[in-house]
């Protein structure tokens, strides 16, 4: 006796938009609920965006001015309570990329991406050199690098980069894979007034609530810092906490 297969039902133009605008509305929901889990962070836990000594114009100028000109930009969560004090180890993992972190509050609405590993992605892309202060030369980039997962040099991040964790989420897959110098990355949009999501208010001003001096290595080699600089995290940390208003902590 020959097998057939059932036909499936052929639906509608109407019954495939109404799905269609289920299935969105669907997603935008657990959207809202993931983000919604961002609006407190677990206890002992910072988002942090970090710059290495004086290298930067965090060393002139307030951050809250810089954080609000730039398009997006990198942060990781970091749990204080990984960081453990030196004993007789040369080196620690501190979850950061440099040794000087910038504790940021975020409003929900300004975090485009959470990844458990750094995703590469380029904070600055259509601006001229990649500076964030450059003119826009290539409009079309920063949004193309967003939806196809373009990153820095050959890197691509499946799915692209507007993909969301909860901080519990996040943090278990980072201890998952989690090497001596890794770290998490939160793609975080500076500029306020930018409308990301449905249901929620335009992006917002980000703030600085303190700032964290975390040497990777006992005994850091700074030989390479011009003698006219300050040489040291915590010189350079105290002096950025000072033109933040905001304290200084050495961890």
């Amino acid at each position: 006796m020959p097998f057939f297969k059932k036909k499936t039902a052929k639906l509608s133009p109407e019954e495939l938009l109404l799905t269609e605008q289920e299935n969105k509305k669907r997603h935008e929901q657990q959207r809202l609920t993931t983000l919604q889990s961002w609006t407190v962070l677990p206890e002992n836990h910072v988002l942090v965006h970090t710059f290495e000594l004086n290298e930067s114009p965090f060393c002139r100028q307030v951050a809250a001015s810089l954080f609000n000109g730039w398009d997006i930009f990198s942060t990781s969560l970091v749990d204080l309570k990984d960081i453990k004090k030196f004993t007789t180890q040369t080196s620690r993992y501190t979850g950061m990329y440099h040794s000087i972190a910038l504790v940021l509050e975020v409003p929900r609405q300004n975090i485009l991406g959470t990844f458990p590993r750094d995703v590469n992605f380029i904070n600055h892309a259509g601006r001229e050199y990649y500076n964030p202060l450059g003119a826009v030369v290539r409009p079309y980039e920063l949004v193309d690098c967003i939806k196809s997962g373009r990153g820095k040099g050959k890197f691509r991040c499946s799915g692209g980069y507007q993909q969301l964790l909860t901080p519990a989420d996040l943090m278990a897959q980072d201890n998952s894979i989690r090497k001596q110098y890794s770290h998490n990355e939160i793609l975080v949009i500076g500029r306020p007034g930018l409308n990301l999501y449905a249901g929620l208010t335009p992006t917002q001003n980000i703030r600085v609530t303190k700032v964290l001096g975390v040497d990777k290595t006992q005994f850091p080699d700074y030989s390479h810092i011009h003698f006219d600089h300050m040489k040291t995290t915590e010189e350079i940390g105290k002096h950025v906490a000072r033109l933040n208003n905001v304290p200084f902590e050495m961890l």
